[in-house]
């Protein structure tokens, strides 16, 4: 295996892509509802994201800006969405100021999922932190957090 390269630029990209690739590979999703049928927890990491973003959104969202704040396009977040309304996640209301378009809602059992989800997460960073002192998780989250403010990102999601 050849050297690692020690510059920090390889290193914050390495250690991106290893994050991804968990994100993607669901790891947290499966874990944050064990007990959940199949289809739920081990849906995938779009639906869980579609959950998470909507979760932030005080009020509800349209499904177009759920679709941009998961980086998906309409007829993605569409689908996304029939899956989740029939296991009974998400809730479409009318919009209160024009009946065309639909505002969509965590139901009680999608908040449940939500909640189950970010406690893995959480409890997969105290993890990680195990080995650090209480300044170096200090100084990690104060260097994490302005890498991800100063994070390029286009178009801002809208949610």
């Amino acid at each position: 295996m050849p050297a690692r390269s020690r510059e920090p630029l390889d290193a914050v990209e390495r250690a991106l892509v290893r994050i991804r690739r968990d994100q993607q590979a669901g790891r947290l999703q499966r874990t944050a509802v064990p007990d959940e049928p199949a289809g739920v927890s081990s849906a995938g990491a779009a639906r869980f994201r579609y959950l998470d973003a909507l979760d932030d959104a005080d009020g509800g969202a349209a499904i177009s800006a759920v679709a941009r704040a998961i980086g998906v396009d309409r007829p993605r977040a569409s689908r996304l969405t029939t899956e989740l309304l029939d296991d009974g996640l998400i809730q479409r209301e009318p919009h209160p100021d024009d009946a065309r378009y639909a505002v969509i809602r965590l139901t009680e059992r999608g908040r449940s999922v939500v909640d189950a989800g970010r406690a893995a997460r959480r409890s997969a960073v105290t993890t990680a932190l195990a080995g650090f002192t209480p300044e170096e998780a200090q100084q990690l989250a104060v260097l994490l957090e302005r890498f991800v403010d100063a994070w390029p990102r286009g178009d801002d999601a809208g949610l």
